[in-house]
């Protein structure tokens, strides 16, 4: 059974339980993704944690009676016992962050010279159907990638952490950071020259093509 039909049965068995610990289980789901461990292994640990606390409620227990009172150190416990993912595996995490963010930002891109083009036809201007991918745009979508990768891992490591003071200093100066290099780039020319040019209906349907690709590398995961 792979991850989505695992996911569905845990949300089902999840709806057993009260507000305060369906709270608690989704950060105990966050922190496990922070792991080693691959989408379907934290599915098969959220359904045995769900079984656990499911069994003792029959028993007239609560959450913290079934796993204890320590989720952080009952995920360390869990995670330390548990097989890594492989580098096929860790490869493909890869692949499919790389994708599907790829995918968004080439879209992002496309749509903004889309609207440029036909403000440019309704001004009796042609229509350029060559969009300018300069240095500029691969590095911001590299950086951009990158960050937020780092960031999303920050914040699943947080996931016990009620106030997240680090998470929101990293946000702020990763962000920060980002924001003034680009500007700077921009400002000074640097990287500004166009790379290569690509046709916008190729375009769209390249970004369309990652996108699927990183959807069914999701959905293939076993």
């Amino acid at each position: 059974m792979n991850a989505d039909k695992l996911r569905k049965i845990n949300n089902s068995l999840e709806e057993q339980l009260s507000e305060s610990e369906k709270k608690d289980m989704t950060n105990i789901v966050v922190y496990l993704k922070s792991s080693h461990l691959s989408e379907r292994d934290v599915e098969l640990v959220r359904q045995d944690i769900l079984g656990i606390i499911l069994s003792a409620k029959e028993r007239g227990e609560d959450m913290k009676q079934a796993i204890g009172g320590d989720y952080k150190q009952f995920c360390d416990d869990i995670i330390a016992a548990s097989k890594p993912k492989s580098t096929a595996e860790k490869m493909k995490d890869i692949c499919t962050t790389v994708l599907l963010s790829a995918s968004s930002l080439l879209f992002i891109k496309l749509i903004f010279f889309t609207i440029d083009g036909v403000m440019a036809v309704l001004s009796d201007e042609a229509f350029n159907w060559n969009v300018p991918v300069s240095y500029l745009d691969i590095f911001f979508m590299a950086v951009a990638i990158a960050a937020s990768w780092g960031i999303v891992a920050v914040i699943l490591k947080d996931a016990f952490d009620e106030n997240r003071r680090r998470t929101n200093i990293i946000f702020g100066v990763t962000f920060f950071s980002i924001i003034v290099v680009f500007c700077l780039m921009y400002v000074f020319h640097v990287g500004s020259g166009v790379l290569f040019k690509l046709n916008l209906v190729i375009g769209y349907i390249l970004a369309a093509l990652m996108y699927v690709a990183g959807k069914i590398l999701v959905k293939n995961e076993k």
